[in-house]
């Protein structure tokens, strides 16, 4: 049985239906998946862990609070690990984002 892992991006611009992708190995399937707000996203972690995933990577905008949010939601069926900047790289990247 393949293990089911997603990575998850949140970007109001996203659509769901469209926004997405699936990598398959011989022992993984690696979901990117997309959501437009953090209530997507809670409701997005339930339906993954229905459906048997093991863990989701949520990008930096998520934040702590809303990982722990979705691992709540979910009733700890998965794990939800959120991204961060290294701290000499946090100037730099919020630059990048605002521009």
């Amino acid at each position: 049985m393949k293990k089911k892992y997603a990575m998850m991006i949140m970007n109001e611009l996203h659509n769901p239906e469209t926004d997405h992708a699936r990598l398959d190995t011989s022992a993984t399937e690696t979901h990117i998946l997309t959501v437009r707000n953090p209530e997507e996203a809670v409701a997005k972690a339930v339906e993954l862990a229905d459906a048997g995933f093991g863990t989701i990577e949520v990008c930096g905008a998520f934040g702590e609070e809303l990982a722990r949010k979705m691992y709540d939601a979910a009733g700890h069926r998965l794990t939800v690990c959120y991204v961060v900047c290294p701290p000499d790289q946090l100037e730099a990247t919020l630059k990048f984002w605002s521009e």
